[in-house]
């Protein structure tokens, strides 16, 4: 069913791949969606690749902390049904077309579950007729170690939350 108010994430492109197990030893998950956002891309790319507005945007970060230009540090802390995790790693852009289009790699470990999170990012923004962008997004995560042996139907609408909230408060950032 497709949401004709474009101001609402598409919430029927989050659904589950055919394939989400990458091994028997990790969950693999998927999503996708378009926000539309009222700003202009180039004050959404500020605003994505901002270290300060990061941290303030996705759930649980204590510290994103910028080591180069396409390499932060983060340091996140998330609930995770019963467990508490929290996760040190790095991010990078491989890809970086500005203000158009971003392609990232992330990992991060848990040292309490031994858990490893990597996760494979893409974001194309699009600038839209009235002057305010939408944001495509493709996510790809899979998890490894105690949080992996969680069900995929215990972890995917815990990610899925985690990432609509991310970009609620992107919205929020930006369209102050």
């Amino acid at each position: 069913m497709q949401n004709d108010d474009p101001t609402q994430r598409d919430e029927t492109a989050a659904q589950p791949s055919a394939d989400e197990s990458a091994t028997p030893d990790s969950e693999r998950l998927e999503f996708s969606d378009t926000v539309r956002v009222e700003t202009t891309p180039e004050d959404l790319w500020g605003t994505i690749s901002d270290p300060a507005t990061l941290t303030e945007c996705v759930p649980g970060a204590e510290a994103i902390e910028r080591v180069s230009e396409r390499r932060y540090t983060v340091e996140i802390t998330r609930g995770v049904s019963h467990l508490t995790v929290s996760l040190s790693g790095e991010a990078e852009f491989v890809e970086m077309n500005p203000p158009e289009s971003v392609l990232t790699t992330a990992n991060a470990f848990d040292s309490k579950t031994g858990s490893d999170f990597d996760i494979l990012a893409a974001m194309e923004i699009q600038a839209t007729e009235d002057g305010s962008a939408n944001l495509a997004y493709t996510a790809e995560v899979e998890i490894s170690g105690g949080v992996a042996t969680m069900s995929n139907r215990l972890l995917r609408p815990i990610v899925k939350r985690d990432i609509g909230t991310y970009f609620d408060n992107v919205k929020a950032a930006v369209e102050e």
